[in-house]
């Protein structure tokens, strides 16, 4: 049985400093450090670092899913985010030149549309509209 000894000390080196490793990581350790391995200890310890290998793989591969599923999303909070700056500039455009939208846009303000956190922000403007 071919036991890959670089592949095999690595994982023990990662397992051993595990505060607590599972069973088989136990096994791992107590079978890679063991001097004079049986034949059926290197089946087993085979065993144990192909599924290992699976596990790392799979691992692996959940994270490239995460990732993909987050820049998806990512990039529909970005749309999102543009389509409502937008639509924000041209209210607030309209509102310079449209009375009656410049009375929408302080409702809007006055009324909660509006975070208190962020009216600082836009504080200026609220105010020139009302001055119009």
């Amino acid at each position: 049985m071919s036991i890959n000894i670089e592949y095999l000390s690595s994982l023990v080196s990662r397992f051993e400093g595990f505060s607590s490793p599972t069973d088989a990581q136990q096994l791992i350790i107590a079978l890679g450090n063991k001097q004079g391995r049986s034949d059926d200890d290197d089946k087993k310890l085979a065993i144990l670092m192909r599924a290992e290998k699976k596990a790392e793989e799979l691992a692996q591969a959940r994270a490239k899913a995460r990732k993909m599923l987050d820049d998806a999303k990512g990039e529909e909070r970005k749309k999102r985010t543009r389509r409502q700056i937008i639509w924000g500039a041209a209210l607030l455009k309209a509102a310079q030149d449209e009375p009656h939208l410049a009375r929408l846009a302080s409702l809007l303000f006055d009324d909660g549309y509006i975070a208190e956190k962020d009216k600082d922000a836009v504080r200026a403007d609220y105010e020139a509209l009302q001055g119009e």
